[in-house]
């Protein structure tokens, strides 16, 4: 995000842009390479900005053609106040600064190798064994940096840090840029996890973690319908749940082998160290191991095993993972 002085709209009563100032950033807007990006991702990007409405339609090109008068108008239209014009040209101005980091990193966008991350960056990526092509889909990011990001074709890490990288020697960089990239420049394991499936104190990227992920946001309520109904996910995250499983299709087939040898599904997830976390993803990995709908055992009794396969067989429903590996349970 960008550092932006502003103040709130209820100090102010009237805009202060003048129809001169408008006239200079409308012009200079009209080459800007976001100028179809929504203003609501965009004030995401700019510290103390922010716009009020969200829907799609509310971007720079829909503004940069109007006159001062006619921007005031639109802005009544939409039953905003006038102060509203001070916070458009705030991220107008504010998103300037990142076209000249976004335009060079374009190419990498359209999928050339990663190869200007940093000498520090790459080398703490390696010493983590964090790959920076791990997709941007699968990351714990906010749906406008996410939204952002789709906007702009970066799809993967490697990327998402190239572009944080570059803006931030032109600007100040803050939100999930920053925290992202400062978090793999100062090897900050806390923050890596907020946003990846990463475990601290360990190195690589982990499916148990992942599914995590998908748990997280969720409230009480919704983890232990997840649990009792057998791995069931609100229907928007199922394809998330393809895409991470496609992904981790190796650890999958690790972890079910090391359940079927003995290992308690209690015991895969003991590294999330959080009660309604770890019920919710032993349902999900039971459901994912045998494609039928399994009621995870409660972490606390480190219970799973000799019924897990008889349930399973009770209850046959189509494996979320469909026909991608060999071995499901019918």
């Amino acid at each position: 995000m960008i550092t932006s002085a502003m103040n709130t709209p209820s100090q102010r009563a009237a805009t202060r842009v003048t129809p001169a100032a408008w006239e200079e950033i409308r012009v200079a807007f009209h080459r800007s390479i976001l100028i179809d990006t929504s203003l609501a991702s965009l004030a995401q990007n700019i510290e103390g900005c922010a716009w009020v409405l969200q829907d799609p339609e509310e971007k720079p090109s829909a503004y940069v053609d109007l006159s001062h008068a006619e921007v005031l108008e639109r802005l009544r239209g939409r039953g905003l106040s006038p102060a509203r014009f001070d916070d458009l040209v705030d991220i107008l101005r504010g998103t300037l600064a990142f076209d000249e980091s976004l335009g060079a990193m374009l190419p990498v966008s359209r999928g050339e190798p990663v190869d200007k991350l940093g000498d520090g960056v790459q080398r703490n990526l390696d010493r983590l064994e964090i790959s920076a092509g791990f997709p941007i889909s699968l990351c714990a990011f906010a749906p406008g940096t996410k939204n952002f990001c789709q906007e702009q074709g970066m799809k993967t890490l490697g990327e998402f840090l190239v572009f944080s990288r570059r803006a931030s020697r032109a600007v100040i960089v803050g939100g999930e840029f920053r925290d992202v990239l400062n978090a793999i420049a100062h090897i900050d394991e806390a923050t890596l996890a907020r946003f990846l499936p990463f475990r601290p104190k360990s190195t690589g990227l982990h499916l148990v973690e992942a599914l995590a992920l998908l748990v997280r946001p969720l409230d009480l309520e919704q983890r232990v319908m997840i649990s009792r109904n057998g791995g069931v996910l609100p229907d928007d995250l199922n394809e998330r749940l393809r895409l991470t499983c496609a992904y981790f299709d190796k650890q999958l087939i690790q972890l079910r082998a090391l359940h079927e040898a003995g290992m308690p599904l209690s015991r895969l997830v003991v590294s999330l160290d959080d009660l309604s976390l770890e019920s919710a993803v032993c349902a999900l990995l039971g459901s994912l191991f045998y494609g039928s709908a399994v009621r995870a055992p409660s972490p606390q009794t480190q219970v799973a095993e000799p019924g897990l396969a008889a349930s399973a067989s009770k209850s046959p429903r189509k494996s979320l993972l469909g026909s991608l590996w060999p071995w499901r349970r019918s």
